[in-house]
């Protein structure tokens, strides 16, 4: 566990242990903050990262599988990753051909993952980190975790700028709830700044999704 693993625990494993059982039904029947557009967001982090059959797809955060199954479906080698393991227990149920990694974000990669995919994808899992701790995962992944050529592609809660997330935490009154989310225009200029390319599709009042592409010059 890393430090700020130990001194800033807000999303313990055992929270999301507890919601595994009802989390499919919230995201379909709950369609509004932070689940606003939930079916559009997968559909269009699959669209982005135009994935191919035989690619090998690692779902960091995959929760039960949700997006991870897109993937399947379209006869991707799928590799899932989660710090839950009722969570990992659900994803199992629905895809049993899929590779599993019991993995918490926060703690470094584990050894069980020492390859390259030809994709990586996630959601609904960054908007727990600080910008400049979600350019450092970003730029760790493109740069030694992807085939050059690779796609990262990350959907998650994420508002055009301080001024549209203000005035939707505005209308949801006591329903807001406060954590680092993605500010396109600040987090497309931090990626920038990194060396990364990175392109952002809003898809829902409260989140879309970031689409970075990896090449030989992050190598360097």
């Amino acid at each position: 566990m890393t430090e700020r693993t130990a001194q800033r625990d807000v999303f313990p494993p055992g929270d999301f242990d507890a919601w595994a059982e009802t989390y499919d039904q919230d995201v379909v029947t709950e369609n509004k903050f932070p689940f606003e557009g939930y079916e559009r967001v997968l559909d269009t982090t699959v669209q982005l990262a135009a994935a191919a059959p035989g690619m090998s797809v690692l779902d960091i955060g995959t929760g039960t599988g949700n997006l991870a199954a897109r993937f399947a479906h379209q006869g991707c080698d799928v590799w899932c990753t989660d710090f839950s393991m009722d969570m990992l227990d659900k994803a199992r149920a629905k895809l049993p051909g899929a590779h599993f990694v019991h993995q918490d974000l926060r703690a470094g990669w584990p050894a069980g993952l020492s390859r390259l995919f030809d994709r990586v994808v996630s959601a609904y899992v960054f908007h727990h980190f600080e910008l400049n701790e979600k350019v450092s995962l970003c730029t760790d992944m493109l740069r030694h975790h992807l085939q050059p050529g690779g796609r990262l592609v990350i959907a998650d809660l994420s508002f055009a700028g301080r001024a549209s997330m203000d005035a939707f935490a505005r209308s949801l009154g006591d329903l807001w709830e406060e954590e680092p989310y993605w500010l396109a225009d600040e987090s497309l200029e931090a990626l920038r700044q990194a060396g990364l390319k990175a392109q952002y599709v809003s898809v829902a009042g409260c989140a879309g999704v970031y689409c970075l592409e990896s090449d030989e010059s992050l190598r360097r």
